[in-house]
């Protein structure tokens, strides 16, 4: 059986971040990472410590900080690719306009792809109150929105692509760890559409 990091009643199989937070560093910096992302997932970032993480590996702190200097380093390390990858994909979907179907679908693949990351900071909101964090996240949220509902989607919008960001993120948590992941990404998906289908009803509301 392969070991698993939980967060209170939450769960997934422990495997590499992945190569968004991976590009260019070396086995034993990865290990780090993934060893950081699994405690920080069971006890929180304000509940764990370099010491912790150099526990879980079997190896001195000294060895730990080798590779990164503190714990926010850590956590940029972890977080920063994976927002930076969304902000990408945001801005390539919104200079090309792809429709708003396909806004949803890329950013459900994202969400499956990062899902180990995304559970966890949908958990821990200290992680996301990281100031440098709470920067990128203030100019992600409208580049997000645009790419679901597009770039016209004023304040309407703003209700309505919160609450969409907010319900896939949610519907991700709350799904069971085994289940098949094209099952998963079959569902987000369609509760993506579904939430297509509301805003555009509220927008053909708002316009009689």
């Amino acid at each position: 059986m392969s070991p698993v990091t939980c967060f209170r009643d939450y769960s997934v199989p422990v495997t590499s971040v992945g190569a968004a937070t991976a590009g260019g560093r070396t086995a034993g910096a990865q290990r780090v990472l993934d060893a950081a992302l699994e405690l920080f997932s069971e006890h929180g970032f304000a509940g764990t410590s370099l010491q912790d993480i150099a526990d879980r590996l079997g190896v001195t702190k000294a060895a730990v900080y080798y590779h990164f200097h503190s714990k926010d380093d850590l956590l940029l390390a972890l977080v920063e690719p994976v927002i930076d990858e969304l902000m990408a994909m945001a801005a390539e979907s919104n200079s090309v306009r792809v429709g708003r179907g396909i806004g949803i679908a890329r950013y459900v693949d994202y969400l499956l792809s990062h899902r180990r990351v995304a559970v966890y900071l949908t958990r821990d909101a200290t992680a996301m109150g990281h100031p440098r964090l709470v920067e990128k996240g203030a100019q992600l949220r409208g580049r997000v929105e645009s790419m679901l509902l597009g770039s016209d989607a004023g304040d309407l919008g703003t209700v309505w692509g919160a609450a969409t960001l907010q319900a896939l993120a949610g519907a991700l948590l709350a799904a069971p760890p085994d289940v098949p992941e094209e099952w998963l990404r079959e569902e987000l998906t369609e509760l993506g559409a579904h939430l297509l289908a509301g805003y555009r009803k509220a927008v053909r509301r708002r316009e009689a």
